[in-house]
């Protein structure tokens, strides 16, 4: 698993804790729950998917894995109550329950974190031949900011804003923009996953890729301003012949409403960390997350259920994410 540092704690505003609820019913007396994930032959599918099985095996619930196109389309989901739990990461929860960002006219004061699974790892590459060397030099330049309509686009936004840098982004899905950097179209894209990233593998084998790497003193200026990313590092060799490169991390997991049952939610919970060694054994970034990472990187309130296992562990948690309904 790359390195991956925490910080800071993003604080919960005071003034949301007393917002009502605003999540449709879920399924709560039923044994079958859904999870919301990501397009199938991806990484964080698979990942997703041996959480999933380990509480099966484990648990009175038997987990359904849906297809969905990614974790904005899971929040707004999990808000209109069509999820049991959802697959998020650490920025999309912080702005559904907070009513932030893009989530400013949906948001779900009711979303409740269950347990991170892994950190996922921004990826800003270009063509060697580009000549391009830094993000400096991507100004102007025709690049993908990530698979449209993707946590990885927004992210790259957000980032390239703050560094000051403007490309001329080409917006599209990740097979498009692939397909684009080969043909030379474009002179690199981005992508927001599990290293390595299968698209980066392929296209590297035909177009020899560079990855950008932050200074130090970017990754202290873009986190500085974004908390919910940590620096983090693509270790040299991750992609053929490819130096160590220093990137951003977020960490990705899974959220549910603040109506699961507290007791369902326990279940799955203390089944996913009891059994976490399979899951790790299976899917290698989940390897070193333990329940303190939950505590230490959540950006929304724990689900009280969850809430629950963790005290159980003796793991001091925050008040900032008690949720309200157990305070």
């Amino acid at each position: 698993m790359t390195s991956f540092t925490r910080k800071a704690r993003l604080l919960i505003p005071a003034s949301l804790l007393a917002i009502g609820s605003l999540g449709a019913t879920s399924a709560q007396a039923n044994t079958s729950l859904n999870i919301g994930a990501v397009p199938t032959g991806t990484g964080w599918f698979f990942g997703i998917s041996e959480g999933a099985r380990v509480i099966s095996a484990n648990t009175p619930y038997e987990i359904t894995v849906r297809e969905t196109g990614g974790t904005r389309e899971n929040a707004i989901r999990l808000t209109r109550g069509e999820l049991d739990l959802a697959f998020t990461e650490a920025l999309v929860g912080y702005e559904m329950y907070n009513g932030t960002g893009r989530f400013e006219d949906t948001p779900n004061p009711d979303a409740r974190l269950v347990y991170w699974i892994a950190p996922s790892t921004m990826h800003w590459a270009v063509r060697e031949d580009s000549g391009i060397e830094d993000f400096e030099g991507l100004n102007g330049q025709r690049f993908n900011p990530s698979s449209i309509g993707g946590g990885g686009e927004y992210i790259t936004e957000l980032v390239f804003d703050i560094l000051g840098v403007a490309p001329d982004f080409q917006r599209m899905r990740i097979d498009d923009a692939a397909e684009g950097v080969v043909d030379g179209r474009l002179v690199g894209f981005s992508y927001n996953g599990v290293p390595p990233i299968p698209a980066f593998t392929e296209v590297h084998s035909s177009r020899t890729l560079r990855l950008l790497s932050l200074t130090d003193e970017q990754v202290e200026q873009v986190t500085t301003e974004l908390p919910f990313l940590a620096g983090t590092v693509i270790p040299e060799g991750t992609y053929r012949d490819m130096p160590e490169a220093t990137s951003l991390g977020i960490y990705m997991g899974v959220a549910a409403n603040a109506d699961l049952s507290d007791d369902t939610v326990y279940e799955i919970t203390k089944a996913y960390w009891e059994n976490h060694e399979q899951v790790a054994n299976s899917f290698k970034p989940a390897e070193g997350v333990t329940p303190q990472t939950v505590i230490d990187n959540a950006t929304f309130p724990l689900h009280a259920g969850a809430l629950r296992y963790y005290q159980e562990l003796g793991l001091d948690i925050p008040e900032e994410v008690i949720p309200p309904e157990a305070q």
